[in-house]
């Protein structure tokens, strides 16, 4: 089978690699160079609008772990939270369940905040005029997920109940927020620059939060099976591959492995089998049925797996019979799976456009493709596959290649890590 690399913009090693998925949050709250005196934070002017370090209102602002609001407040409830009067009215409340007063906590934070007295919305603010994302209504959730700019330094924030669009609670918060490390940072600092949703349906705060902890959680893994790699070099691996972009593809017919054409490639169904999709850059080639099978049937095992664990439909009932006849265009001996729907209905079910590339998000959440977990899974998994013997970034990033020889060369592993050094060497002394 012919595997392709022709530079950055295709870039999918021959051979893609998979990774366990375990915890490393640690990384995102020990700074790596990077300390209380972080210079993005000033606290006279955090929020400014204009400053160049500034939390603007929403950018970082993620709906995470939709609770619903709780019920009547405790007896032992605090500041603004009042026992019902004599008539059984209740004056408005509202209070910050999590974090607690003065805590010290990583970044991002969690806030969970309880209401009642018919409260029918509330907004959380920092520095008193600041707002920390638009304000929502508590009985339909609970929670704000928000990464601060600003870290290292006691912050004064509050939460305000409304009533019909008038304020008529309040509670008051101070915490500090743990500086990120320098990974962290050129992570957010990348994702954010490269995925972009002109609808405006897609909660990019809570995706960039989502993919940031599947790749710290592959790199932990990694490192937990003998692997001595880093964040910021696997990062920079991963931008090399697809722009961190977690709607990536690469469907350019002039780059096709089976149907090398000037357009319409994707006429012949096996063209389909040498796209690129996902943050991890991941090439479909890696799940041909019929082409060395030895090795993509244990990728298209594993890509089952991480699909059911996020939560993604896998059972063969979702091939069509017209998806089914392409199927044994490509592979007549065989039956298809889960993957080949999700492969061969990249373009009739999941809209992904013909020969191009960019970074398709309105599919989020409907294939695992563009699942962070899933795509950097698999991705890694030639790095997994020998990570005991795996002594560095480079060797790692030689792994990875797979029988593209030329991820072996300092020329290339220079080209792949020089974001992550020219970040950490502006950014984090």
């Amino acid at each position: 089978m012919k595997r392709r690399r022709p530079g950055r913009t295709w870039g999918g090693p021959a051979r893609l690699a998979l990774a366990c998925l375990g915890p490393l949050f640690a990384l995102a709250t020990t700074p790596t160079g990077c300390g209380d005196d972080d210079p993005a934070f000033d606290a006279a002017d955090t929020f400014r609008p204009d400053g160049p370090e500034a939390d603007v209102p929403g950018e970082s602002a993620g709906d995470v772990d939709a609770d619903f609001a709780a019920d009547a407040p405790a007896e032992d409830a605090v500041d603004d939270a009042v026992e019902p009067q004599d008539d059984g009215a209740t004056t408005p409340w509202v209070r910050f369940e999590e974090p607690a007063d003065g805590a010290t906590v990583p970044n991002p934070v969690r806030f969970r905040i309880a209401a009642g007295g018919g409260v029918d919305e509330v907004e959380i603010f920092a520095d008193e005029t600041y707002s920390l994302g638009a304000a929502w209504d508590p009985a339909e959730r609970d929670t704000l997920l928000y990464r601060f700019h600003g870290t290292g330094t006691p912050r004064a924030l509050h939460v305000v109940g409304r009533v019909g669009g008038s304020d008529a609670a309040r509670d008051d918060l101070t915490l500090t927020v743990a500086p990120d490390s320098c990974e962290v940072r050129f992570f957010v600092s990348e994702f954010d620059e490269h995925n972009t949703d002109p609808t405006g349906t897609v909660d990019l705060a809570a995706l960039r939060e989502t993919a940031l902890a599947a790749v710290l959680a592959a790199v932990e893994e990694l490192r937990a099976c003998g692997a001595e790699v880093t964040p910021g070099p696997m990062i920079s691996l991963l931008l090399w591959e697809s722009g961190l972009r977690v709607g990536h593809y690469n469907t350019r017919c002039e780059e096709n492995s089976y149907n090398r054409t000037e357009t319409d490639c994707d006429v012949v169904a096996e063209a389909l089998y040498s796209y690129q999709l996902g943050i991890g850059g991941f090439h479909t080639s890696n799940l041909h049925p019929c082409k060395d099978r030895t090795y993509t049937s244990r990728m298209r095992t594993r890509f089952l797996e991480l699909a059911a664990a996020a939560g993604y439909p896998v059972d063969a009932g979702l091939v069509t019979p017209a998806l089914a006849a392409r199927f044994h265009e490509v592979c007549p001996s065989d039956e298809p799976t889960a993957i080949d729907y999700y492969i061969l209905g990249a373009h009739d079910v999941f809209g992904i456009p013909r020969d191009g590339q960019g970074n398709h998000l309105a599919a989020y959440g409907a294939t695992p493709f563009f699942e962070p977990a899933v795509s950097i899974g698999i991705t890694f998994r030639e790095i997994s596959a020998s990570c005991a013997s795996i002594d560095s970034d480079r060797e790692a990033i030689e792994a990875f290649g797979g029988a593209d020889a030329s991820y072996g060369t300092p020329a290339v592993q220079d080209a792949i890590l020089r974001a992550w050094v020219e970040f950490s060497a502006a950014s984090c002394s």
